[in-house]
């Protein structure tokens, strides 16, 4: 099966640097959502899939309304549940702005790494069995950094994401993988061409 894994768009965040809770997306992120569309529109997918998060989900709307074909949420492909960052210390937050998935998110009632993996391979199993099942072969899933990376470690054979693994994914950036090749899934880069 053929899988288009499209990040959203960029979301809004406070002076922190943190993405605001259940935050949307910024007028720059749609247009990366809107380009990130057009260009899933000429892969022409079976079927199309997202989270159940507001950025995710706002990036999808731009591939529906373009196409009339509607997104299917799954509610475990959302990103790494954070639990209260906003409170956390000035230094927590400076790490967690930069994209440091090692912190202590547990604790601030939050999920951890492994945790957050099992939950988004669940997720992306979810999404396997409702394409297999629907006989479809080639599907575009509107996701998040860290759901993308653990699709991507768990077709190469690892259990649990690592965010250090590969260059940061840039904003409406997408990657396709095939589930069905015993290929790399990630080739080096992200497909971004359409975002210039």
């Amino acid at each position: 099966m053929i899988i288009h894994l499209v990040r959203h768009g960029l979301p809004k965040t406070g002076s922190d640097g943190l993405y605001l809770p259940d935050a949307g997306l910024t007028e720059l992120g749609h247009c990366q959502a809107a380009s990130a569309a057009r260009k899933v529109i000429e892969l022409n997918p079976d079927a199309s899939f997202t989270s159940n998060v507001p950025r995710a989900v706002e990036s999808a709307a731009h591939f529906e309304q373009a196409t009339n074909q509607s997104v299917r949420q799954i509610p475990n492909l959302a990103e790494m549940k954070t639990g209260n960052i906003w409170n956390a210390p000035t230094s927590i937050k400076k790490r967690i702005s930069k994209g440091d998935y090692h912190v202590d998110f547990k604790s601030m009632g939050g999920e951890t790494i492994p945790e957050f993996s099992s939950r988004a391979i669940a997720g992306f199993s979810e999404l396997l069995d409702i394409a297999t099942s629907s006989g479809l072969s080639k599907i575009a899933a509107f996701l998040h950094e860290g759901v993308i990376g653990t699709i991507i470690d768990q077709l190469e054979g690892r259990d649990t994401f690592d965010p250090k693994r590969r260059s940061t994914m840039p904003y409406g950036a997408l990657i396709t993988v095939d589930t069905e090749s015993s290929a790399p899934s990630f080739p080096g880069y992200w497909e971004t061409e359409h975002l210039d």
